[in-house]
């Protein structure tokens, strides 16, 4: 065999070996909640009830009869978003994904496109705390 065939099959093992050692399952570390999460008393009836009904329990949006899932517009029902840490998910990890993240940057979407910091903020905070109602 050629050097040249013997060079490129080497690399091409190479590649394959360096593609099926890739690191698929690996995980961005947890966003560090904001510092004065540990002073703040933050709860969903104190302050993110007010969040979530002018960001996601809008009309068309998470409340009862609308096309996305759950009915946001109390705890109860918010809460089964929750467990599961999908509310995290879609509000926290995928913050930045204009199709995932919620609230959504869609063109279509008549409602509010992106929390304000502040709102991030405080969202952050009641994960970080356990989500506690009161």
């Amino acid at each position: 065999m050629s050097k040249t065939i013997i060079l490129c099959l080497s690399l091409i093992l190479i590649g394959l070996f360096s593609l099926s050692t890739s690191c698929t399952s690996d995980k961005l570390p947890e966003p560090e909640p904001p510092a004065f999460c540990d002073t703040l008393q933050v709860s969903y009836n104190l302050q993110v009830k007010q969040i979530i009904d002018t960001n996601c329990a809008t009309p068309g949006c998470h409340r009862a009869g609308s096309i996305a899932p759950g009915n946001y517009t109390d705890f109860s029902g918010l809460s089964l978003f929750l467990t599961d840490r999908e509310f995290k998910r879609f509000v926290v990890d995928l913050r930045n994904d204009p199709d995932l993240g919620m609230p959504p940057n869609w063109d279509t979407n008549p409602g509010p496109k992106d929390l304000t910091q502040e709102e991030f903020d405080i969202i952050s905070c009641w994960i970080e705390a356990g989500y506690p109602e009161f």
